[in-house]
């Protein structure tokens, strides 16, 4: 009977336990991670809630905004130097104008009236002469040589002067005609050069020439940038002139364009003068749409 007693006692208590173990849930520590192959079918991973202080950044966005204010600073650059380039190249360019109008103002006053009447043609038949005289000259000086073309022109005076005396004679002696002697005119015989008027030839020379080298030295050492790249570009085209043709082909040229351009914008100045401005109106639409096409200022942030 006690045998049987102490089996029935320990069954007992052996039930009990197992009933207390299934009725008390089991606590799992956080820290604690259950293996893959874990066999507890009621394991809950636990939660990890991230602190308030963490910063969770993602590269690509990062690299995004990092490009994206790359760009607006370069295009800032872009404009401020774009800005600053058209500042200084009005600015040069208003000086290159005014140094220009000064040396045409020097020139008008240099030159003589009659050679204005002659560029003008106001006295047609002396300026038919004068150009004729010219080009010829220019003509015989390309075809021959220096020596040859001056001998030339030099016998070529001294037959006509000597042609002209002839005639004067003849007429005077045998008709009764006395003449006035027009080379007496244009060469007086009391022709000299005053000192007043060597000391102010001179002093033109002295002023000129003085202006000249300095304006010289400012192009070449760069103290005003318009004016030694226009400098810059005259060169390169007379460089390129020089390959086609030598001076004396330029030289005619030009005085080709003396006696001529002058007497056409002096009779046709108003239609010139409106096409003109025509095609300047065109290059400032042209380079207004240039500048529309850059870039804009980047947003100040």
């Amino acid at each position: 009977m006690d045998a049987q007693s102490n089996d029935i006692d320990s069954t007992t208590e052996h039930f009990n336990n197992s009933i207390h173990e299934e009725l008390i849930p089991v606590h799992h520590n956080i820290d604690d991670t259950p293996a893959i192959n874990s066999t507890n079918p009621d394991f809950i991973p636990p939660v990890i809630t991230p602190s308030h202080h963490t910063d969770i950044t993602n590269p690509v966005i990062d690299t995004l905004n990092r490009g994206k204010a790359e760009l607006q600073k370069g295009q800032q650059q872009t404009e401020d130097i774009i800005t600053k380039t058209k500042k200084i190249v009005k600015q040069h360019w208003d000086q290159t104008r005014h140094s220009l109008i000064q040396i045409q103002k020097k020139v008008s006053e240099m030159a003589p009236t009659q050679g204005s009447d002659l560029i003008y043609w106001r006295k047609p038949i002396q300026s038919g002469i004068a150009f004729g005289v010219s080009l010829s000259v220019i003509i015989t000086f390309m075809f021959l040589s220096s020596l040859a073309a001056i001998s030339f022109w030099s016998l070529a005076f001294l037959v006509v002067i000597g042609l002209y005396k002839m005639y004067n004679y003849v007429m005077a002696t045998f008709v009764g005609r006395i003449q006035d002697d027009k080379f007496e005119a244009i060469f007086p015989s009391d022709m000299s050069i005053s000192e007043r008027h060597a000391q102010a030839m001179a002093h033109s020379i002295r002023i000129n020439g003085t202006h000249a080298l300095q304006h010289a030295r400012d192009l070449f050492l760069w103290k005003n940038l318009t004016n030694s790249i226009l400098f810059g570009l005259i060169l390169f085209v007379f460089f390129y002139i020089g390959l086609s043709m030598n001076a004396l082909t330029f030289i005619l040229i030009g005085l080709i364009f003396l006696f001529t351009v002058p007497k056409i914008y002096q009779a046709y100045q108003v239609p010139i003068d409106r096409t003109a401005k025509n095609v300047l109106d065109q290059i400032n639409q042209l380079l207004a749409k240039v500048t529309s096409k850059l870039p804009n200022k980047a947003k100040k942030a």
